[in-house]
């Protein structure tokens, strides 16, 4: 199997002159990466350990002896302007190459308060700044990207459809999510799972991130599926809920609630327009058919090497953002009713220059199994 990366040298050094301009703007002489997400993202190495040092000039990606041969294929594309180094420990290195300077050092953001106060100490007299750079530079995907993540949409969905003939009333929740980690381990494209699939029954969907167990599917039950692949390293995200029989007509008024919420939000995504406006258009629609207490959950996430690419979200609880073409989104509404069953309906968007586009072929018409 190719190590190599799937992404042109054009798009590779595109992706360094981003990040350091992005280093440009928040005045910082040297950016210092962790994150496996990042590191990929920047470097095209796929592999541990991986330490990436950024300036101006120069890229320093460290790793170790034993995966140099893989970190020489995958960053192939760089070879020119980035530096591979099997010196240990890495960060002992970075100090003695930024030595006799006072300069202000990025660091990742999701570095807990002991570790930042920790290197701060190891790195003095240099000024270490949290800072996020690079993932910036991931908000907006290039068209390579935007394959793949339509790639890892159609897989996932291939998944989804060949789990729905399997299920049956009386199989539990964690029956049909071994279903869904098997149908997953069949296909060679697949990664691996972006995260542990959701399989909730009935009243358990009002845990929004429920954990499936031995909760069985009834004749009349209500079946939220929540399900995601990674392929080449980047995630899909996808949700329906079913209905195991005829619907009735609550349960038919909440779908069709949610699913014309999702509507007017997907109505409003084009560039220009603000994170918030999105999530409100949603709510407004859920909290006129008197389910606003349904609904706590911001309406999606940006998605692309992660399943929740870091900052960037339809929500209002997170900062109001502007939307740009290349921009990669879940779009999830939701109404959850207690001890009773929940629906969430969730698609992929791509924003384009004028209109969005939903990378997310599967039916959103209510689908009733019938036995």
């Amino acid at each position: 199997m190719s190590h190599s990366s799937p992404f042109s040298p054009q798009e590779m050094q595109g992706r360094l002159a981003r990040i350091r301009s992005e280093m440009a703007a928040r005045h910082l002489d040297a950016y210092i990466a962790t994150n496996q997400a990042n590191v990929r993202y920047a470097t095209g190495f796929r592999g541990e350990p991986h330490t990436l040092l950024l300036t101006a000039s120069d890229a320093v990606l460290y790793t170790s002896f034993r995966t140099l041969p893989w970190a020489t294929e995958q960053t192939a594309s760089l070879q020119t302007s980035l530096e591979l180094s099997t010196q240990a420990p890495p960060l002992e290195n970075i100090q003695q190459r930024l030595a006799g300077q006072s300069l202000t050092i990025g660091v990742e953001q999701g570095l807990s308060h002991s570790a930042f106060l920790k290197l701060s100490q190891q790195f003095a007299p240099h000024t270490l700044q949290p800072a996020d750079p690079i993932e910036h530079a991931r908000r907006e995907k290039s068209p390579a990207e935007i394959s793949l993540l339509e790639a890892s949409q159609r897989l996932n969905e291939e998944v989804f459809a060949a789990v729905i003939p399997q299920i049956q009333p009386a199989l539990s929740e964690r029956a049909v999510q071994g279903l869904m980690l098997a149908e997953m381990a069949k296909r060679e494209e697949i990664d691996g799972y972006s995260f542990n699939p959701i399989v909730a029954v009935d009243g358990n969907a009002w845990e929004i991130h429920h954990l499936p167990d031995n909760t069985r599917i009834q004749k009349d039950s209500m079946v939220l599926l929540d399900l995601g692949i990674v392929h080449q390293g980047y995630a899909s995200d996808m949700t329906r809920t079913l209905c195991m029989g005829k619907a009735t007509a609550r349960m038919r008024e909440v779908y069709d609630t949610v699913r014309e919420a999702q509507d007017a939000a997907i109505a409003l995504m084009q560039p220009g327009a603000q994170t918030h406006d999105i999530d409100q258009a949603a709510r407004e629609v859920i909290t006129r058919a008197g389910h606003a207490r349904g609904f706590t959950h911001g309406l999606g996430h940006s998605i692309g090497l992660e399943t929740h690419d870091p900052g960037l979200n339809l929500s209002p609880f997170t900062p109001n953002e502007v939307l740009t073409a290349g921009m990669a989104f879940t779009v999830e509404p939701g109404i959850y009713l207690e001890n009773e069953f929940g629906v969430r309906t969730e698609d992929v968007l791509i924003i384009g220059e004028e209109s969005p586009k939903n990378i997310t072929r599967q039916s959103k018409d209510l689908l009733e199994l019938n036995f």
